[in-house]
């Protein structure tokens, strides 16, 4: 059977999101954002201000700006490293902050999302997809500006809406590409269009590109 390169390739996952259709209809799905109310989505770039040379530089996977100034941090991280949680806090903050300077006023913060594909388990429990508010202990949503959204790979799918990402990024052969193509299709689903990858056909451009059979 035929390997492919994986999409959890670090090379691969950003040729990916350089596609705007595969962008959107992520996003819309992660973010539970109607797909139509995505009218862009602006890659930016991924090194991060820094005031002074002796601060720490944060470099970004993939960063991404949507039409209502919403800036999305997408990351994959495939081996399980120390401090992950930590550097995911520093990443938000940078976003965050980035825009400020002197005599600016606060009104200029965007809000700030970062979605970590992550190919290891953060928790024991069954739970694949979280996101991460800040919120009181009653519940109330305190702000808006951060959110951090968490997607396991590994764990047993239970029938939500980004299993079909999962399943996708999870994909190592071209009959495992092919099968989901036909079950996206079959289902009529938004992933249909990132399944399909006909315009262009990604993984196989890239395997071309850059001649690798399997990670």
């Amino acid at each position: 059977m035929q390997m492919i390169i994986s999409p959890k390739w670090d090379y691969c996952m950003k040729e990916l999101f350089r596609n705007p259709v595969i962008r959107k209809y992520f996003i819309s799905v992660v973010l539970n954002i109607p797909v139509e109310m995505i009218r862009s989505t602006r890659l930016l770039n991924t090194y991060l201000w820094r005031r002074y040379r002796y601060q720490k530089q944060g470099i970004l996977d993939v960063l991404v700006e949507l039409n209502d100034d919403t800036k999305i941090n997408i990351e994959l991280q495939v081996k399980a490293v120390r401090n992950w949680d930590k550097r995911q806090l520093f990443y938000l903050g940078k976003m965050l902050t980035e825009e400020i300077s002197f005599g600016r006023s606060y009104d200029v913060m965007k809000r700030c999302v970062a979605i970590s594909i992550l190919d290891f388990n953060l928790t024991e429990d069954k739970q694949y997809h979280k996101t991460y508010l800040l919120r009181d202990e009653e519940g109330r949503l305190f702000s808006n500006l951060l959110e951090l959204h968490v997607i396991e790979l590994n764990k047993v799918l239970m029938g939500q809406n980004i299993d079909e990402w999962i399943r996708f990024f999870n994909i190592k052969t071209e009959g495992e590409l092919d099968m989901l193509r036909m079950q996206t299709n079959n289902a009529g689903g938004d992933t249909d269009k990132v399944a399909q990858l006909d315009d262009p056909e990604v993984l196989l451009a890239m395997q071309r590109k850059y001649g690798m059979i399997n990670l």
